[in-house]
């Protein structure tokens, strides 16, 4: 099956303003013991200019979920099973050039025509004529001219993620010359038409060693060191625009000389270098001390709101996701089990996972010396059960959720949750669950 005939079948843009869509996404790990449901099942959109919290309890999935977004999964161990990672790119604007004006509603960026009908609509694209990727099966190259570009990654651990070998500034020039060889080549001062094959691989960072010996000679070594100096401001705007201090000098340390909030400022700057779509930031303030951390998530907020990315914010503190998130989706044991606006999932939640979370965070309402807990423990995800996940834990466990596997859905409640408390089958005679029944 061609890929075209994949998308026919499968592309269903599930919101009109999703700039990223998961559809039913599955996820596997072979082990001795059995195969791993790490993910199963998994659907949420990202709408643009949103952040959405991804939150769940260590172990759920959460990271397997957003390192999918750019197949970040190795395979083997993994497995794709099934599903969709549907993604919507954009292009810089014609009419502003990038700056921001009325016609792209002051981001910079308008949606890619989808190539099939030329933005006019059709089946490929679901009638929206924005162009539509699966990144799950489209080919490795492709989606090497979206990794970094149009969807960079935070990673938690800044330490690992950064080489150590390499000094900051290198690392971040990596970056433009993968994604921006034109713009550095233009703000370099080269025309189009005095730029040869040799000048071009050089801003691509593609030289041949033959190549690389020649650019050290006159007269193109002073052409060599224009491009040098270009990518050196290019990379000394990304580190300024995290507010680091004295980004020059920055550029030419190496990771282990740098304090960890430095280290993810880094890490943001590189992410937000080629101004993505998406931005995936997996529990980025976890290593941080507080006030660091308070930094770090303003810094990120702020450059969101003036890029209008969207931004997936994954981490287990549902009091920082409260914080940042304008969307929540609660994710337990691979699958998705309620997701909705912030205000709501806080005020009102439906699952009672949701609510068993909540409960555990400490307030003044608590009895000093003690701490809500969710009892008992994650449950083994080797080959498991049609059954509830959350069954072996819930306080309000019955017949059916031992017997029935809940899906997510938005029936009669405020928002998607996948409980059997509000949706009850009908062709099942077994005991309903019930929030004014509680078992244990």
């Amino acid at each position: 099956m061609t890929m075209a005939e994949s998308n026919k079948q499968s592309v269903a843009v599930r919101h009109p303003n999703a700039v990223a869509s998961v559809e039913d996404l599955r996820v596997h790990f072979r082990s001795k013991a059995g195969t791993v449901h790490a993910v199963d099942g998994v659907s949420f959109d990202i709408l643009d200019g949103e952040t959405l919290g991804l939150v769940g309890e260590t172990g759920c999935g959460k990271s397997v979920t957003a390192r999918s977004f750019l197949r970040l999964v190795p395979m083997p161990p993994g497995m794709h099973v099934g599903g969709f990672v549907l993604f919507h790119p954009k292009e810089p604007c014609e009419a502003c050039a990038g700056r921001g004006c009325d016609v792209c509603d002051q981001s910079g960026r308008t949606s890619v025509a989808c190539p099939n009908c030329d933005g006019a609509g059709c089946g490929l694209c679901e009638g929206s004529g924005r162009e539509t990727l699966d990144l799950m099966s489209i080919p490795e190259n492709r989606l090497r001219e979206i990794r970094g570009n149009r969807i960079a990654m935070i990673f938690q651990d800044p330490a690992k993620a950064l080489n150590p070998a390499l000094s900051i500034g290198d690392q971040i020039a990596e970056v433009f010359y993968e994604h921006r060889p034109a713009e550095i080549l233009d703000l370099a001062g080269f025309d189009p038409s005095e730029t040869g094959p040799l000048l071009q691989r050089s801003a691509n960072y593609r030289s041949r060693m033959p190549e690389r010996i020649a650019l050290g000679l006159p007269p193109l070594r002073g052409k060599r060191n224009r491009i040098r100096r270009a990518v050196g401001e290019m990379v000394a705007e990304a580190l300024a625009e995290t507010q680091i201090a004295n980004p020059l000098k920055v550029m030419d340390r190496y990771p282990h000389e740098l304090s960890g909030g430095m280290r993810q400022r880094v890490m943001i700057a590189q992410a937000l270098a080629c101004n993505p779509d998406l931005l995936i930031a997996d529990e980025p303030t976890t290593a941080l001390d507080v006030t660091v951390q308070a930094r770090i998530l303003e810094l990120v907020r702020e450059l969101q709101q003036r890029r209008r990315a969207a931004v997936l914010y994954i981490s287990h503190d549902l009091a920082l996701v409260n914080r940042v998130s304008d969307r929540v989706a609660v994710m337990y044991a691979g699958r998705i089990v309620e997701v909705g606006p912030t205000e709501q999932i806080f005020k009102d939640p439906l699952h009672p996972y949701t609510r068993g979370l909540l409960n555990a965070i400490p307030s003044a309402d608590h009895e000093r010396g003690r701490l809500v807990v969710i009892e008992g423990t994650v449950p083994e995800l080797i080959d498991p059960e049609p059954a509830c996940r959350f069954a072996g834990r819930c306080p309000h466990v019955a017949e059916v959720c031992l017997a029935r596997d809940p899906r997510l859905s938005d029936v009669d409640v405020s928002h998607p949750v996948a409980c059997f408390v509000h949706h009850q089958p009908p062709d099942v005679a077994l005991a309903m669950p019930s929030f004014s029944r509680e078992n244990r």
